[in-house]
């Protein structure tokens, strides 16, 4: 994934130019990536099957006749497969696209005060009593650089700090390493096992970084 190369017994093989590559991890597998492969992806997106197909479930209602009771039982009953020939028109974005959102990346404008609200989200997450690692020197690079990536993204030249509070929700969800007991920093200092025990009873990656974006003051 680094070097974009990959090495065989009889060769060695190189992607192309325009190269992504795409993980998908059960959510109650108990097996893990290595820290510095899962280090390697620049974001993470959870999704339950509370949320549905919303994309393709569209496309195939665009396509249903719309007319009298059909519009009724359609708008019931949903159709989650779609055929072959359906699956082959998907949206797709082409090589030129990529190289005009690269260049918009380039002219994207960051203030003086957003850039010290990501620097403080960097230093409270690492400083959060409920995250015991995973805030390494790639992950806030891959920060940075999704923050001026949203931008164009959002139709925006500069970036917005609930863009950056985005970006920090994509980039940490599954880098976080969560202290337990024995690691929390304040059993350092003499806590009750017993009391930390409890406040760290029930927490989630996502209500840690939740919890330091509350922390951070946000600029205007």
């Amino acid at each position: 994934m680094r070097t974009k190369r990959l090495f065989s017994h009889t060769a060695m093989h190189g992607t192309s130019k325009h190269f992504l590559f795409l993980a998908l991890h059960a959510s109650e597998s108990k097996s893990k990536l290595a820290f510095h492969l899962n280090d390697m992806f620049a974001i993470s997106h959870h999704h339950t099957e509370d949320d549905g197909f919303p994309n393709l479930e569209e496309q195939e209602f665009k396509e249903l006749p719309q007319s009298g009771d059909a519009a009724s039982i359609s708008s019931v009953v949903k159709h989650p497969f779609l055929n072959q020939e359906t699956l082959s028109e998907s949206p797709t974005i082409t090589p030129d696209e990529i190289q005009n959102l690269r260049s918009a990346i380039t002219s994207v404008r960051i203030s003086a005060e957003v850039a010290a609200y990501l620097h403080n989200i960097v230093i409270f997450m690492r400083l959060n009593r409920f995250v015991a690692g995973g805030i390494s020197a790639y992950a806030t690079r891959h920060f940075r650089a999704i923050v001026y990536a949203l931008a164009p993204l959002h139709d925006l030249k500069y970036v917005p700090p609930s863009l950056v509070a985005l970006a920090a929700r994509k980039v940490y969800a599954h880098r976080l390493i969560l202290a337990t007991p024995n690691t929390e920093r304040s059993m350092q200092w003499g806590s009750d096992f017993r009391a930390v025990e409890q406040v760290l009873k029930g927490v989630t990656v996502e209500d840690a970084i939740e919890s330091v974006l509350s922390s951070v003051e946000a600029p205007l």
